[in-house]
Order: C-alpha cells, then structure tokens, then sequence
C-alpha cells in the first residue's frame, strides 16, 4: 500500500516531464530532490536518472533548475560510488548550447570530483573527462578544459601524461573558443604541475599561444605568462617568457596590449628582480604613450597598483629602498604629466580615481612636491566636473599630516561649480557628501560653517528625491567632526525649515534628518555587554582617574534628567494620540537608505568607520557637549514641535512620516532608558552630592530652554564668498544682514511653478529653505547669482474653503516639481486614520 503513492508520483512527473506545458515542468523539476527521497535509492538510481538521462531535450530553464537538483542527488543514490547515472546526465548537460546550462554542470562536476576519493576518481570521474575532451563538437571540449585541474592530483602519474597530453590537444583545437577557454583553464593546472614538466611542456605551449592567430585567444597569454613567472627561477624567466612579454606593448593587437596594461602592477609583482624592473618601467613607459585610448585609460587607472609594486621590489632590498623616489620622480612622473594632460577625457578621469592614492607610497616630502601641485592645477582648471568629483572623492587617501591650506580655495570652487554644472549628472552632486567629509577633515569648523555649510544647505533642497534622501546621512559624521553643539546652530536650522515647504516631498527632509541622528545609517557601533550607547560612559565611570569619574558621572546625570523630561513631554495628550497611530501605519513600508545613497553610502562606510554614539575621554575633561545630551537636547527643543506641525499636515504621507519617526524617537528613548537602568548607573549617581545635582538640573534646564538659532536673533555677518562676491537681488539691492544663519526659503506661491525651484532668499517674517536653482544660476565662475525675494505673506487666508484645500493638495501632487523627480520620487500616498 506504501509503493502506490509513491509509483503514482513517479507516473506523474513523467506524464509531466513528457507534456508541453513548460511552467509545470519547471515547478516539478524544482522537487525532483522531494520525489528522489520518496522513490529511494534504488528506484532513483535505475529509474528515475536513467528516464531523465533518456529524456533531457527540455528547455534551458528546466536543464538549469536540474543542474541545480543534481548537485544534491549523491546520497539520494548511495554515495559516490554510484555517481555513474548523475554523472551520465552531468556529461548531457556539458554539451548543451546554452553556455549558462553548461557552465552550472561543469560546476556541479567540479564539486563532485573535488568531493571524490582517488580511487573513484580514476574509476568514474576520468572517463568523464576522456568522453568529453574526445567529442567533436566544441561545448563537450570546453566543458572538459575546465575538469583536468580537478582530477589531476588524483590520478596515477600514467593517467597524469595522458590527461596533459590531451589537454595539449586542446590547446591547439581548431575552434577559437576552444583554444580560448583552454588557455583560462591552463592557469590552473600551471599551478598544479611540477616545475621540469612545465619547462618541458608547457612553454612550447605558451610560444605557440602568444602566436595564435586570433588575438581573442591570444589575450590570455598575458594571463599565462603571469602564471608561468610564480613557477620559474629568474634565468628561467628571462630565457623562456621575457623577451615574449616585451614585444606585448608593441603589438599589432590593441587588446593585447591593454591585458599587458591592465596586469602591469602583477607582472612587477611576480618578476621582481633588479634585471628586468628596468624593462618593465619602459613597458609603462610605452603603454602610456599608445596610441590608442583603451590602452591609455587601463594604464591610467593601474597607475598607482603598478607604482606600489615598484616601491616593493625597492623595499624587499633595503640597500636600495631610497631609491625609489628618484626613480620615481625621474621615470613615472613624467608619464603622470602626460596622462593628466592626455586629450581623452576618459584617460584623465581614470587618473583621477588612483593619482591621489600616491601618497601611501611617497614620502610627505615628495607627495607634496610632485603631486599635491597636481591637484591644486585639476582643482582650478580642469572642465570636466567628473574628474573634479573623482578627485575630491578621494581627498580621504591623503595623510591627515597633508597641509590642504592652499588648496581650500580651488576646493570649495569645485564644490560650487558641481553643485551649479551638474543638471544632469545627478550623481556627481550626490557624490559631493564625500567630498564634504573629506574636507571636514582637513578644516576647521568655523571655516565649514562659514564657507562650506551653504552648499550642504543647497543639496538639502536638491530637485532630485536621492540627493535630498542621502543628505542627512552625514548629519552624525558632521556632529562628530565638529561637535554636536556646533551641529545643533549651524546646520539643523536648514532642516527645520523644510518643515513649512510647500512641496510635500521637500518637507520629508527634517523627518530624514531627525531619524539619521537617532538610528545613525553610518554608525559603526557594536553593543558590548548589551550596551549601545552609554558603554563608554560606564568604562570611563570605572576610572581610577577622580575627575574624569566625575565628569562621566555628570554625564550620566544630564542624560538621566533629560530622558525624563523626555517621557513627561511624550505623555501628553497630543504625543500620546500620535504615537497610538502607529498601529494604523502596520503596511508602511519605510524606504531603505542605499536605494537612494547607491555607491555613496558604501564610500562613506569604508571612509568613516565610526562609533557615533561614542564618548571620549577629552569631551568629559573639557565638559563638551556629548552627542547623547545633544541628540536628547535637539529632541526637546525641536523635534517633537516638528514632529507635531508635520502630524498636522494636509498630505497624509507626511502625517504617516511623522507617526513612524514619533515611534522611532519613543524607541531610541526607551533603549537609552533601559541602559540607564542598571545598577552601575544608580550607583554612580550616588556618588554627586546635592550641590552637584542642583548644579546638573540648572545645566539641564538651561539646555532645553535654550532655542536653535533662527533668523531674528544673532547679528554676525555671514560669509557667503564662497558662492559669490557678492549676492544681489533682481532690483539691484544689496541683501541685508540675516544673521548668522543664511535663511532661504522657498517660494509658497505658485506652487505649479515648482520645476526646479528659484533660490528664495527672505529678508524677515517666517523661517525659510535654501533653495539653489541650477537654472538660475548658470552663470560664469565669481559672477553675481541672483536670488528671487518672495514671501509667504498673504499665501493663504485662515478662512481657506474645503474646496481650496482640495486644490492645495492637488497642487501638490502636481506640481511640475513633483514631476521633475526623476523616477526618484517613489513616496506614493497612503491611507491613515486622521489624527
């Protein structure tokens, strides 16, 4: 009774397998391991393999999904031992057309005879390969080009002289494809085979492979003269593969010669010797003087891998380790001169990704010499902003040491420029934000304040979602560059007034910002001992150090006395209610940061590894503001008002926004709650008498009372040189003094004349948004930029019908702003009780 299911389920797959119906064939082909399992061992072996082996002309996706089966079928019949029907069906599947088919079997097998013992090997996996190195057709030999360097270790030294005998005949096959997959697979077996049999052998092969009349199977002589260096002797090198690897850089084949490009840096690395570096300092000499571009921009781009092994084979004979720089300085910078002023613009940019990169490998002397000057000179006079981005990209591989004080002028330009030029190139100005923490590392934060925090002001307000999306990343790196007080007055006033923007898109930007600075996207931080945030203050509280332990303890005590002013303002009403909406938001589907940040995020990842929420010994001594007391601070002062207009808003995207990052900061809260309620930290406290108590409460009130600067209060004069000499109206008049923070806003009227908004700069009234148009500001370098003065008075009357509503909502959705976002703008609105 127990074989009936199981022989009709056999009858079933093959009544399937015979039909036409190519979903359901794909479906049960998935199962076949579930169905192997039912019939047995057996009936698998004899049955089951043999039917697909009789029957395997399905279609590609079905071979695919059966590779896929096969590699987990080898208990299902027995053991290795009685492989031979999977193999049989293996060997089929090698000599299909379709190369993905072919290339998932050839690793299934692969598996298999890696897994084999030496006596199966020679008794099952061998013939496999003799079968299909002696079919005619060229799938079956290229299938088997890449088994020889599987089983060769495992077969008799008889079976060896077969196996490269035949892979010899291979190599000399009349098919091209062939030959070229061949010459891949040699790499392996070079490896694997003993250094006589490869002199023997073997460079008779090489000869007759960089002499091969097809220069896509020529190619890969590069690739095996790489791999013959690592097994020959130095004379050995030079009397059989040298004199060959010479004449590669004045080939007749521009393919050749960009593989010799592209593996400069290698072929220094496994030749290494005094007599031949010479000779393969003039093959980069030549390389970058060809003739042709693709040949220049490989060089370009390898410029620093093949400097690097210079300097190591200099380095590995300590007597002549100084003299790299002058060979250097002698040899490759004048190569570096040409390929900087090459007349390909693709050449230049290639440089541009790797020139800076030197500095690992010259000394500070030489560095600044040679190359620094390089810079400075692309910074002010090269056109392409892509080779501009490229190299403040990668200002991070300069040494902190390195004086940019000169250099600041021509850098901030170039981040004006980008910021201006680049309409259509989106990406450079996303690619600004690592530019941003790169120079921050190199200036001081009243000079970002000053000249550079206008431009991060400009990409909060960028026409494209992503950029607007990715801006406040780095938002925490900035607070822990310059301190998170300093954050607090000179740039979260630019997020906050995103929150009265007429364009329901733009007015997401504070909600993006106040969720970077509680669930930092960059923060390198792993809990130790369940600690996420207070670890630090708990080791530093445990020093034996009296006025260090205090401090810490202070710390504590601020941070303890504002989560409770925290959750007392969060257990009022109007918070409660917004944050008993959350579960009617259960479907929203939060939008993950490296869709938007792309390649950028990553960068800034390596670039930035950081402990946000650490805190160091010197901010305790010098009683600065931790990012804990600031992050809580700036959520008292600003946040949960924020929070509170945008739950008010007519879109009910940014209500649903502003209930999510309401339960955010209610989470953040209560993990930060739940540290402090610890024993240590009670115990700490204990130690402030009331004095000091008294004294951390009026620090505390003081703190939260305080307001961010806005654009009524403060009279210093802005620095605004970095954009222009001077700013003026369409009327001709000068702006007045704002204050410290450069307060733009955005036009509130015309909302459907939103395509990429006017810079609208307010005088007085309202709080107000940076808004930088790139059309308007297309003008020369150091020209005046014209600022469009608009209000929101009388944009909206306190009496404003239903039906007016209605329209403001329409408008928003339509506005040509909206339109403009090119595939970037995904929020789609979404249903929410009203609040």
């Amino acid at each position: 009774m127990e074989e009936e299911p199981v022989t009709n389920e056999f009858e079933i797959f093959k009544e399937a397998m015979l039909e036409e119906n190519l979903e359901l064939q794909i479906d049960i082909t998935k199962k076949l391991s579930i169905l192997a399992k039912h019939l047995g061992v057996e009936t698998t072996r004899n049955e089951l393999l043999p039917f697909i082996k009789e029957n395997i002309d399905y279609h590609d996706e079905i071979l695919l999904n059966l590779c896929e089966q096969l590699r987990h079928f080898i208990p299902l019949v027995g053991g290795y031992q009685h492989s031979k029907p999977i193999l049989d069906i293996l060997i089929k599947l090698c000599n299909t057309d379709e190369t993905i088919v072919r290339d998932k079997a050839v690793e299934i097998l692969r598996d298999i005879g890696e897994n084999m013992s030496e006596e199966l090997t020679q008794d099952l996996f061998l013939p496999v390969v003799e079968v299909l190195a002696a079919e005619d057709w060229f799938t079956s030999k290229c299938s088997a080009a890449a088994l020889y360097s599987t089983i060769y270790t495992k077969v008799s030294d008889g079976k060896k002289a077969e196996l490269r005998n035949s892979f010899r005949v291979l190599m000399q096959d009349d098919s091209p494809i062939v030959r070229k997959v061949a010459a891949i697979h040699l790499l392996d077996l070079i490896s694997i085979i003993d250094a006589d049999t490869i002199k023997n052998e073997f460079i008779p092969v090489f000869d007759n492979l960089a002499n091969d009349p097809m220069d896509s199977v020529r190619v890969f002589a590069v690739d095996v003269a790489l791999a013959l260096a690592k097994r020959l002797t130095e004379n050995e090198i030079e009397e059989f593969i040298f004199k060959t690897i010479e004449t590669w850089a004045e080939s007749a084949s521009w393919r050749i010669r960009q593989r010799l490009a592209y593996y400069i840096g290698e072929l220094q690395r496994v030749i290494p010797f005094g007599k031949t570096r010479g000779k393969i300092l003039a093959l980069f000499q030549k390389l970058v003087k060809d003739t042709e571009p693709e040949v220049r921009i490989v060089i370009a781009r390898n410029l620093f891998d093949y400097s690097k092994a210079l300097r190591e084979t200099y380095t590995n004979q300590p007597k002549f380790e100084d003299n790299f720089e002058p060979v250097f300085q002698q040899s490759i910078m004048p190569q570096v001169h040409l390929l900087i002023t090459d007349p390909s613009h693709e050449v230049k940019l290639a440089l541009s990704s790797n020139i800076l990169a030197l500095s690992t490998v010259l000394r500070e002397e030489c560095f600044k010499k040679n190359i620094l000057p390089l810079l400075v000179d692309v910074l002010e006079n090269e056109a392409s902003m892509l080779i501009q981005a490229n190299m403040l990209q990668n200002l991070n591989c300069l040494p902190s040491n390195i004086d940019l004080t000169l250099s600041m002028h021509s850098i901030k330009n170039v981040v004006r420029s980008l910021i201006i030029n680049s309409q259509s190139h989106w990406r450079t100005r996303r690619s600004i934000f690592v530019a941003f923490m790169h120079i921050a590392k190199f200036s001081s934060k009243e000079y970002f304040a000053e000249n550079l925090k206008i431009f991060y002001a400009a990409l909060l307000g960028d026409p494209v979602f992503a950029i607007r999306r990715t801006a406040p990343i780095i938002l925490p790196l900035l607070a822990k560059q310059y301190g998170i007080s300093w954050t607090s007055e000179n740039i979260i006033p630019y997020f906050t007034m995103f929150t009265k923007d007429c364009r329901y898109l733009y007015r997401f930007v504070p909600i993006f910002g106040i969720i970077e600075l509680i669930n930092p996207s960059l923060d390198c931080n792993s809990s130790e001992g369940g600690y996420k945030y207070l670890k630090d203050l708990k080791r530093l509280v445990e020093s034996s150090d009296n006025e260090l332990k205090t401090g810490a303890v202070k710390v504590l005590a601020k941070i303890t006395r504002m989560l409770d002013k925290l959750n007392k303002e969060l257990n009022q009403d109007k918070f409660k209610e917004i944050l008993s909406l959350n579960e009617y938001i259960s479907d929203f589907k939060h939008d993950t940061i490296d869709l938007y940040a792309g390649e950028t995020l990553d960068v800034l990842k390596v670039d930035n590894n950081c402990d946000i929420f650490s805190v160091k010994e010197d901010a305790i001594l010098k009683n600065h503001t931790t990012y804990i007391e600031g992050v809580l601070s700036l959520i008292f002062r600003e946040f949960l008002f924020i929070i509170e207009t945008l739950n008010d808003d007519l879109i009910e995207n940014i209500q649903i926004r502003s209930v999510y990052t309401l339960n955010k900061i209610r989470q953040f809260l209560d993990e930060l709650g739940q540290e402090l309620n610890q024993a240590w930290v009670r115990d700490s406290l204990k130690l402030l008498n009331e004095e000091d108590i008294k004294i951390v409460d009026k620090q505390v009130d003081d703190e939260l009372s305080r307001k961010v600067l806005d654009v009524d209060e403060g009279k210093m004069k802005i620095d605004t040189e970095l954009m222009v000499e001077n700013i003026i109206t369409p009327s001709g008049d000068s702006l007045p003094d704002l204050g410290n923070i450069p307060e733009l806003e955005v036009n509130s009227n015309n909302a459907d004349k939103d395509k990429e908004e006017e810079a609208v700069l307010k005088p007085e009234g309202d709080i107000v948004v940076p808004e930088i148009s790139e059309s308007k500001l297309e003008q020369e370098d150091g020209g005046p930029i014209y600022l469009n003065l608009q209000t929101e008075k009388d944009t909206k009357t306190d009496d404003t019908s239903s039906k007016e509503v209605e329209d403001a909502r329409e408008v928003n959705n339509n506005s040509a702003e909206g339109k403009a976002e090119e595939a970037m703008d995904v929020e789609q609105p979404s249903s929410k009780p009203s609040s």
